[in-house]
């Protein structure tokens, strides 16, 4: 299959790893800065070149995956193109039909694009072309452009071909540092800063590091782009797991690294925030919803299995609503999500699914991965969670709201039995069960869910 981003997005090798710290929720004011007058808006990086439904989706296979985004709070897709005319027609196709699909739903689903490697000329052609639809996302009138990665010659060039146009917009780029790290520290923010005085803000794509690494860039760079009155874009990113010459991967605890991120970026005051991603499913770091849980078979099976991340989705609901509302909202529904690898970290995964000769191989960072059945629940009130996995069990009393609880895992079913008192809220079985030699989930998060009736 012909797409850019079946390949790794990075070069870079992988260098060391941040063991994720204990994280207890933290209330956050959540005021607005002066670059957030704008109402709060959370996007979700959708990759054109590889559509939920297949490289042949229509214009009712958009409707669903903007009504399933829409659903859980997302308010638009930013649309990455690492193409658009050149050399392969259907990313301008395909964001012509997402344009028509999100106008045709009537829902007021915003639209920008995320340009990757294109031309000026091409860049610029998507503003040009669409910023003056109905859908496209603008910023104190202006249509709103973000990139991933380029340079400030780059950049500056396509805002010059966008106003010899007659058209102006609002530029938002993610570019790395000369210094080329995916997890900037200070030094890396000054520089950027530093040599692009005239963006009117910065995106942080971070996916590939753990949940502290990406809170901490993510902190660093609002302090920066926020304190100069520009808007800020944060990231939040539910997993990692590269294949090829980028087989790594980073321990993200199940959702404890995504409620961190997103604690840090509503006490960061982030103008906008960024999921990262809708559907890169060659890096594992997708959300959208594709099927029930224990469906795995996918894209024909190009990337290998693939196993439901719909929980991240649905648990980052809370943090949308509060970091839209800058209140923690009442939780209403007891709930939980589970997250879990279907086999040991010490068991090879395959290097590169689409690869004839299926190499085995452990990837980066492997062994900084646990071996853990991760648990996170909203509760109304206290409660009783048993988590029974294979032949072990423990159980824990929680106390109301959000909570993180884990257990060192064992092969077999994983299965989650919470209790009030006597009464059995939830008993819910992992549609996926751990092997203790079947690396066939490749070093994956699966992910699942059970809730009771809404009070």
């Amino acid at each position: 299959m012909n797409c850019d981003h079946i390949v790794p997005r990075s070069l870079l090798r992988f260098a060391g790893f941040t063991v994720l710290a204990s994280m207890a929720m933290t209330v956050y004011g959540g005021e607005k800065t002066a670059a957030g007058a704008s109402p709060r808006m959370v996007f979700a990086h959708y990759m054109v070149c590889i559509p939920t439904y297949g490289g042949g989706s229509k214009l009712d296979d958009y409707k669903r995956e903007i009504q399933d985004a829409q659903q859980r709070g997302i308010d638009g897709f930013a649309l990455n193109c690492g193409n658009w005319t050149k050399r392969e027609q259907y990313y301008k196709t395909r964001s012509t039909m997402i344009y028509e699909a999100a106008g045709t739903l009537g829902t007021d689903f915003k639209l920008f694009f995320s340009a990757d490697g294109v031309s000026p000329e091409e860049a610029a052609d998507m503003v040009c072309s669409f910023g003056e639809h109905p859908n496209q996302f603008r910023h104190n009138g202006k249509p709103v452009l973000s990139t991933f990665a380029g340079t400030t010659a780059w950049g500056t060039k396509i805002v010059e071909l966008i106003r010899a146009a007659g058209k102006d917009v609002v530029f938002v780029p993610y570019y790395y540092p000369r210094e080329v790290t995916e997890m900037p520290q200070q030094k890396h923010v000054d520089q950027v800063f530093n040599d692009n005085p005239a963006l009117d803000g910065f995106f942080f794509f971070g996916a590939a590091g753990t949940g502290e690494q990406i809170a901490n860039s993510n902190r660093l760079l609002a302090h920066k782009w926020l304190g100069a009155g520009k808007v800020f874009m944060a990231s939040v990113t539910p997993y990692y797991r590269g294949f090829g010459g980028n087989y790594r991967c980073f321990e993200t605890r199940g959702f404890q690294a995504s409620s961190a991120e997103w604690e840090g970026l509503i006490q960061d005051g982030a103008t906008w925030v960024e999921m990262v991603t809708w559907n890169d499913w060659g890096e594992d770091s997708y959300l959208a919803p594709f099927g029930p849980p224990e469906q795995t078979k996918f894209w024909d099976g190009h990337w290998g299995p693939l196993l439901s991340h719909t929980a991240y989705l649905d648990a980052s609901r809370y943090y949308i609503d509060w970091y839209k509302t800058g209140a923690p909202p009442r939780i209403t529904q007891d709930a939980l999500y589970y997250f879990y690898r279907l086999h040991p970290k010490s068991v090879p995964g395959i290097v590169k699914p689409d690869d004839k000769a299926r190499k085995t191989g452990l990837p980066g960072g492997a062994d900084k991965l646990q071996d853990t059945v991760f648990v996170t629940l909203f509760l109304t009130a206290p409660a009783r969670l048993a988590i029974h996995s294979g032949e072990t069990e423990k159980t824990f009393e929680v106390e109301a709201g959000v909570r993180h609880v884990e257990l060192p895992f064992a092969p077999g079913k994983q299965r989650f039995v919470l209790k009030r008192g006597e009464q059995v809220l939830i008993d819910k079985t992992g549609e996926h069960e751990i092997s203790g030699t079947d690396a066939w989930g490749n070093f994956n998060y699966f992910s699942g869910s059970a809730k009771t009736p809404r009070q």
